[in-house]
């Protein structure tokens, strides 16, 4: 009897976009719905309520999730993807570090410089997506490390660190669809 693969996608949010948003919304439903993953959504607890520094806040986050992620039977699955945003970018890169788990694909949505470090090409990136307008991270900095490591990026032309272009429903739409194609 052939055993049919086990799947898994790890959605982990940013700081003020949960996994019920758009992009992250998406993936799951990609994932999960049309290809058949196990799907774990991350999230943070408390960790972002509280008023410490940014540094802080993410050293409370790697130790609010790592039971949550330690928890899970990795040898069971043939395939895992993290499909991170902003804020979680951090956090997947470090724990594909931490665990030393081999089998782990990344796609990094809107990426912050903290998450530099992580994309090299030697981390198994499928790919890293930003916008030009990202406040977050100079869309020239995020090009030129990629270009340099040899990850794929896909920039988004006018699109802010959401993906989305504000002032045109539309296109951000579209930028919706173009996401979700890259999801595989």
């Amino acid at each position: 009897m052939e055993t049919i693969p086990k799947n898994l996608v790890i959605l982990f949010p940013g700081g003020n976009y949960t996994t019920e948003k758009p992009l992250l919304h998406f993936a799951e439903f990609k994932y999960r719905a049309l290809k058949g993953y196990d799907c774990v959504k991350i999230n943070y607890g408390d960790c972002l309520k509280k008023n410490l520094s940014p540094d802080e806040i993410i050293e409370n986050i790697k130790s609010f999730i790592l039971p949550q992620i330690e928890a899970i039977d990795f040898s069971s699955y043939d395939d895992i993807v993290f499909v991170s945003k902003s804020l979680g970018t951090i956090i997947a890169g470090w724990l594909t570090d931490k665990l030393n788990i081999s089998n782990i694909r990344h796609i990094y949505l809107t990426p912050v410089e903290q998450t530099l470090p992580y994309i090299t090409n030697n981390n198994n990136i499928s790919m890293v997506v930003s916008g030009t307008k990202d406040k977050q991270m100079q869309a020239d900095v995020l090009k030129n490390h990629c270009q340099r490591n040899k990850v794929s990026l896909k920039l988004i032309e006018g699109a802010n660190h959401h993906l989305e272009i504000p002032e045109d429903i539309n296109a951000s739409i579209e930028i919706l669809k173009i996401i979700a194609e890259l999801y595989s």
